[in-house]
C-alpha cells in the first residue's frame, strides 16, 4: 500500500472477533463442527488514520507509516505485503491459513498478554505487530520506488528501544513453525465410560442372562465407536434395556448394556474382557487465515475460528471383570431310624456335571454342603459311602435346578432320608428267679401275622440264615442262624434284612434249653420295620416244670427228694403206730 509520503507499506490482516457465539455453540457437540465452513470472505472497512514510530508515536510520517484496517466490524485487519496498497471498502475472498509465524503473531496480539507492547495502547503494539509480520512474511520485498529494501530501512531508522522489541518480537515468532505451536484450541475432548470399570456378577443375573448398563461420555466428539474386545462368544453390546444403538455413531451419555448368557465360562471363578471406543476431535482453534482478491491487490489476514474433525488414534478402554453366579446346594441327611430321627454323619457324597466333579460328608448334624458349582448343567447326586451298616440302599438324584431358562442360585433339597435296611434284635434270657440264663440257643424267624405259635420244628425250617454279615429269609440250602445266649444272658440278632413290608412281627424262638432246663414254651414276640428304633429288645423268663424221665439230674433230685420224704413218712407213721400199741 502507498503511504501519504509515496513509501509502500506492506500490510497483515488480523481479525479481532474470535466468532464467540460459534465456539460457544461447539461445546458438547457430537456432531461435526461448523465453524470452518464460514463465509471465505472478508469486508474490509475505510482506513480512518496513519501511524509511524520514529522518535516516538504518532500520527505523522515517519519509518515504516502503517495505515491502521479494520474490517466493517471493526476488528483489526494485518496486511501481508509491503509493496501493495492496504485495501479500503472491498470484499477480499481466496482464503487460504497463514503461515505458523504469522498465525502465532495474530492470536499473539489478540491474547490478552502480548510477548511485546510499546506502552501506546492496542494502536502502538498494532503498529509493532504489523511491522513484525511484513518482516516475517515479505523479508525480501521493498518499496515500489527502490531502495536497499523496506525492512533494512525501517529499521536503520528505528528508536534503538522499539528496535530492540521488533527484532525480539520477530526472534519469537519464527520459533512457531508449525500449526500446533502458532493456534490457540478453543475446546477439549474427552471421551470415557461411566464407571470407568465393570463388575458383572451373581446380582447382574436376570432369567438366563447377566446384564449390566453403563454410559459412554463424550465431550466435543463425533462418529464414536465403541465394540467389545477379547470378549467370549456369545456377549453382546446393545442399548440400555435392549434398546437399537448405531454403534459407528453413539452419542454423549447413551445408555449402554453388556448382555452375558449365564452358560458363558460358567466354569470359571472369573474372566475379563474389554468395551473400548474412538472417535473423531471437533477441534476447534483460533487461527489466522489470509484473504486476497487476486495478485495485484494486497493480502490481509485475521483471526477466526476454525472447526476440523480430528481422528484421534488412541482409544479407551473400560475393563470388563465376570465372575459368573455359582450354584449352592444344601441338605440334610437322616435315615428312618428312630422315627426318621436318625442323622447319618459321615455319609458321604458325589456331585457330578459335565467335567465337574466334587464331593461332601454329612456333619454332625447331617448337614451336606455343595459350593461354587456351575450353573448351566445338570447335575448327578449321588451317595458314594454310608458308614451306617443299617443303611444300605445309596441315594442318587438328578439335578436340574441350576439349568435351563430360570437357573437357581441356590437349592435347599430339605432333608434326605435313607430307608434302614436292616435291624439288630436282643433278648436277655432269664431263669425262673430273673437271673441271666447262659447257653440257651435261638432261632429268629417273620411271619406276617400277630401272636403266631410256632413250635421250634416249623422255627428252624423257616429261621433267618446269615449269608455273608447279614441275616436274611429263605436261602434253605443254609443252615439257620443259631443265636446263643452269653453269660448275660443276652441272645443278639444283629443286622437283620428288613422287608419292605409297613410292620412285621418276628419270633424269636428257642430250639435248645441250657442243660437242666426246659424249653421254653412260649416265643418272644418283636415289632419292627424302617422307622424302628437302633435296637429291640425282648425279655424271656425260663421255667423249673420237671421234665418227663429223661434221666435230668434236675428231675432225679426232686425224685429221689420225694421218695426220701415217703419213706421218712412212712417210717414216722410206722413209728408213731408203733408207740400208740
Amino acid at each position: 500500500m502507498k503511504l501519504l509520503s509515496k513509501k509502500l507499506s506492506k500490510k497483515l490482516l488480523v481479525v479481532a472477533g474470535m466468532s464467540v457465539g460459534v465456539s460457544v455453540a461447539l461445546l458438547g457437540l457430537t456432531g461435526k463442527a461448523n465453524a470452518a465452513e464460514a463465509p471465505q470472505t472478508v469486508n474490509v472497512g475505510n482506513s480512518s488514520k496513519i501511524i509511524t514510530y520514529g522518535s516516538g508515536h504518532g500520527e505523522h510520517y515517519g519509518p515504516h507509516e502503517v495505515a491502521v484496517i479494520k474490517d466493517t466490524s471493526g476488528n483489526y485487519l494485518f496486511c501481508i505485503e509491503w509493496s501493495k496498497r492496504a485495501p479500503s471498502n472491498e470484499q477480499i475472498a481466496k482464503r487460504y491459513q497463514a503461515s505458523p509465524s504469522v498465525q502465532w503473531l495474530v492470536n499473539n496480539f489478540y491474547s490478552g498478554h502480548r510477548y511485546q507492547s510499546l506502552g501506546q495502547g492496542d494502536e502502538g503494539d498494532y503498529w509493532l505487530y504489523q511491522a513484525v509480520i511484513h518482516w516475517v512474511a515479505d523479508p525480501n520485498d521493498h518499496y515500489d520506488w527502490g531502495g536497499t529494501g523496506a525492512i533494512q530501512d525501517v529499521l536503520g531508522r528505528l528508536d534503538p528501544g522499539v528496535r530492540a522489541k521488533v527484532e525480539a518480537l520477530r526472534n519469537e515468532a519464527l520459533k512457531h513453525n508449525d500449526e500446533s505451536s502458532s493456534e490457540i484450541v478453543t475446546n477439549n475432548h474427552n471421551l470415557g465410560f461411566d464407571p470407568s470399570s465393570l463388575e458383572i456378577n451373581k446380582d447382574n443375573l436376570q432369567g438366563n442372562t447377566y446384564k449390566k448398563t453403563f454410559t459412554l461420555k463424550s465431550e466435543n466428539m463425533s462418529h464414536v465407536k465403541v465394540w467389545l474386545k477379547n470378549a467370549p462368544n456369545g456377549v453382546t453390546l446393545t442399548g440400555k434395556d435392549g434398546a437399537g444403538v448405531n454403534f459407528n455413531d453413539v452419542w454423549n451419555n447413551t445408555g449402554l448394556q453388556i448382555n452375558i448368557p449365564y452358560k458363558v465360562n460358567a466354569e470359571k471363578d472369573s474372566y475379563n474382557f474389554t468395551v473400548a471406543t474412538k472417535g473423531n476431535w471437533e477441534k476447534t482453534s483460533k487461527v489466522a487465515w489470509i484473504y486476497s482478491a487476486n495478485d495485484n491487490s494486497q493480502k490481509v489476514a485475521r483471526q477466526d475460528v476454525k472447526a476440523v474433525s480430528v481422528p484421534l488414534d488412541a482409544e479407551t478402554d473400560m475393563n470388563v471383570t465376570v465372575k459368573p453366579a455359582k450354584g449352592h446346594l444344601v441338605f440334610t441327611k437322616k435315615g428312618t431310624g428312630n422315627n426318621k430321627t436318625e442323622v447319618l454323619k459321615d455319609t458321604e457324597f458325589t456331585l457330578t456335571g459335565g467335567d465337574f466333579t466334587q464331593k461332601a460328608k454329612a456333619d454332625g448334624s447331617g448337614n451336606v454342603v455343595f459350593n461354587n458349582l456351575p450353573l448351566g448343567r445338570d447335575y448327578k447326586l449321588a451317595e458314594t459311602n454310608q458308614p451306617n451298616k443299617y443303611y444300605r440302599s445309596m441315594y442318587q438324584a438328578i439335578i436340574g435346578d441350576f439349568n435351563g431358562d430360570q437357573p437357581k442360585k441356590d437349592l435347599n433339597k430339605g432333608t434326605i432320608y435313607n430307608n434302614k435296611t436292616h435291624q439288630k434284635f436282643i433278648i436277655h434270657k432269664k431263669d425262673a428267679q430273673g437271673n441271666a440264663l447262659e447257653g440257651a440257643e435261638f432261632v429268629l424267624v417273620r411271619k406276617d401275622q400277630a401272636k403266631a405259635n410256632i413250635t421250634p420244628e416249623e422255627a428252624k425250617k423257616i429261621a433267618y440264615r446269615k449269608v455273608g454279615d447279614q441275616l436274611v429269609e429263605g436261602h434253605q440250602e443254609q443252615t439257620p442262624y443259631i443265636g446263643t445266649s452269653d453269660k448275660n444272658g443276652n441272645v443278639i440278632f444283629d443286622m437283620v434284612a428288613l422287608p419292605d413290608s409297613v410292620a412285621n412281627h418276628y419270633y424269636v424262638v428257642e430250639v435248645k434249653s441250657p442243660k437242666n432246663y426246659t424249653l421254653s414254651q412260649s416265643s418272644v414276640e418283636l415289632l419292627a420295620d424302617k422307622n424302628s428304633a437302633n435296637v429291640i429288645e425282648g425279655e424271656l423268663g425260663d421255667t423249673t416244670n420237671p421234665l418227663p424221665a429223661t434221666g435230668s439230674e434236675k428231675l432225679l433230685i426232686v425224685a429221689i427228694g420225694g421218695i426220701v420224704l415217703v419213706a421218712l413218712g412212712g417210717g414216722a407213721l410206722y413209728f408213731k403206730q408203733k408207740v400208740t400199741k
